[in-house]
């Protein structure tokens, strides 16, 4: 499939020499992303944001909300730049010295720098100035002020030549953007959206068995939407949870960390844009046929739903299982099953996609037979998997 999707623009920002000292990645629309801190997430696995940029600085205007939950940075310059209309010192400025610790550097944005006192000002890097909301005499009058002298400063949405012109000669070590420089580019590609990322860290932490409630909350917490229907699953029937969970650690300890990847998992999936809503139903009931005949078949072995899930990946993603399942640490039985339909979980998975596409001659009734599983048996399991599949595509 052609990657042609629109991930996200990216706009040069520019010296006094229109050389590009800096990226600045926005939303194709140029406008407030209606998940605005899954999308900030999102941009760190979609590309290889080092190649794109060739290692220059990003910047990326966001909201204060996003600093609760950000992505590593992993060797990559990353400047936020936040409102100054809704930022309170005393309430942020806690958050804002420790991701500094973690690498991020912040901006802020057509700031009045009598409103904030030095201390809280000396954690910004950077000063934005919008010639939308900025006329320039303004911006050269706040540049002189001694908390901002000393700041980066970046103009945008230069429109005009002569203002071009003009800011050049009175702030030559300044940033500039804008239509008038006109370098913008749209980053196309196939998307791999967030969870993706969320759960390849899952994973590693439940490969360490020193894991804890609290880590793997932390994981989920990093996209509002995945925290809020995990925090939804436990009010449901399946988990009987007659307390008020709040937070993402509750949750965890409520549906055990077992269960944790396999919703992970069905979030990841039914989120996939752009495609029906009757795939994601048949994965779910894949995944369900495969965990109920793998529970009677082999009892202590785990992986049956995720072998089964996984198994549509490619129906979501357009590409070979194998790329897809390369960056998942998943259980080696679980890998083999899915590519070579090795083991006894390949087996499983074997047999579901014969009696799904009605390939009776496939099926080894002798064999189940010996472990008192019968015909009319086994279209009772896939009955109740199919009633099992409606009940988890409406968390």
């Amino acid at each position: 499939m052609k990657n042609d999707d629109v991930l996200f623009c990216r706009k040069a920002v520019v010296n006094h020499k229109s050389q590009t000292m800096a990226y600045h990645l926005l939303h194709p629309e140029d406008a407030l992303y209606h998940d605005e801190q899954a999308f900030f997430s999102s941009l760190f696995v979609d590309v290889n944001l080092n190649e794109l940029t060739q290692q220059k600085a990003i910047f990326y205007i966001g909201s204060i909300d996003q600093l609760t939950k950000l992505p590593e940075l992993n060797g990559l310059q990353v400047t936020l730049f936040i409102d100054c209309s809704i930022l309170d010192q005393q309430m942020y400025i806690d958050n804002l010295s420790e991701s500094r610790l973690d690498g991020y550097q912040f901006g802020l944005i057509n700031p009045e720098p009598d409103d904030y006192d030095s201390e809280f000002m000396n954690l910004f890097s950077y000063v934005l100035y919008d010639l939308e909301q900025f006329s320039l005499d303004k911006i050269l009058v706040s540049s002189e002020h001694p908390d901002i002298a000393l700041k980066n400063i970046w103009i945008h949405k230069i429109e005009q030549a002569q203002d071009f012109d003009r800011l050049k000669e009175a702030l030559p070590n300044a940033y500039f953007s804008g239509t008038f420089i006109r370098k913008m580019t749209k980053v196309k590609g196939k998307r791999i959206i967030a969870y993706k990322d969320i759960l390849i860290e899952l994973l590693n932490h439940l490969n360490n068995h020193q894991t804890s409630p609290r880590l793997l909350a932390d994981c989920i917490e990093r996209d509002p939407t995945l925290t809020y229907r995990i925090i939804k699953l436990t009010h449901t029937a399946r988990y009987h949870s007659q307390f008020n969970v709040t937070n993402a650690q509750r949750a965890v300890e409520i549906i055990g960390v077992r269960d944790l990847v396999k919703w992970v998992g069905l979030v990841m999936l039914s989120s996939v844009p752009g495609k029906p809503d009757c795939l994601f139903s048949m994965a779910v009931s894949r995944a369900c046929f495969c965990n109920n005949i793998s529970a009677i078949l082999f009892p202590k072995l785990e992986g049956g739903f995720l072998v089964g899930l996984f198994s549509y990946l490619p129906s979501f993603y357009d590409e070979d299982l194998a790329t897809l399942l390369k960056d998942l640490p998943l259980d080696t039985n679980i890998t083999k099953a899915l590519l070579e339909y090795q083991g006894n979980l390949g087996g499983v998975l074997r047999m579901v996609e014969a009696y799904e596409s009605g390939r009776w001659e496939k099926i080894p009734f002798e064999q189940l037979a010996m472990k008192n599983i019968s015909k009319e048996m086994l279209k009772n399991i896939y009955i109740d998997s199919l009633t099992m599949a409606r009940e988890m595509s409406q968390i």
